[in-house]
């Protein structure tokens, strides 16, 4: 059996040891609820943190679309504006073209001086030929007849025709260079 002295002991150690082990108990469970809540503080701080970028992310991509946009629209406008001022300038050309066969008459089958110059303008040549010499009556009668080639006011309409694709195609180049500019390769 147990003594009273030894019953004692333990009496009077079970005690200390029940309080330690509740102590224990109580400050583990407040210890976990203390890091819990840092733990879901941290948490909704990251939340709150990456809402925040992906809303700026958000904002940035809008504005650089919205730049984009106000771009291609500038670009679209004078892309417009010069395929007006290509529209004129065919018709001026078609003008041209007129007077220019009606200046070199009859006298010609195929392109006269005038014509030739405006031929070349056209293509956007000088209108001037290097070492051309002017024909004479005499020569423009020895040409071959007039089922033997294209009539100038083809031609000259080959040629206006020809000068509007190029100068169009010219402009696009250009509107697409404006709209994405050269850059620095990185290395």
């Amino acid at each position: 059996m147990i003594s009273l002295p030894a019953l004692r002991l333990t009496a009077c150690l079970l005690l200390p040891v029940v309080t330690a082990a509740a102590g224990y108990a109580a400050g583990h469970a407040q210890s976990e609820r203390y890091w819990q809540a840092a733990l879901q503080a941290r948490v909704g701080a990251l939340q709150t943190a990456r809402a925040i970028e992906i809303q700026r992310q958000q904002a940035d991509a809008l504005a650089s679309q919205q730049a984009w946009r106000q771009r291609v629209d500038q670009l679209e406008s004078r892309v417009l504006v010069q395929q007006q001022t290509l529209q004129q300038w065919q018709n001026q050309q078609a003008r041209r073209i007129d007077d220019a066969t009606r200046h070199d008459g009859d006298r010609f089958t195929g392109l006269g001086p005038d014509s030739l110059r405006l031929y070349r303008q056209l293509l956007g040549y000088s209108a001037e030929l290097p070492g051309a010499q002017p024909l004479s009556a005499g020569a423009a009668a020895e040409a071959a007849g007039a089922d033997a080639g294209l009539p100038a006011p083809d031609l000259l309409a080959h040629a206006a025709d020809y000068g509007a694709w190029c100068q169009q195609l010219e402009q696009r180049l250009v509107a697409l260079k404006q709209l994405y500019p050269a850059q620095e390769p990185t290395p």
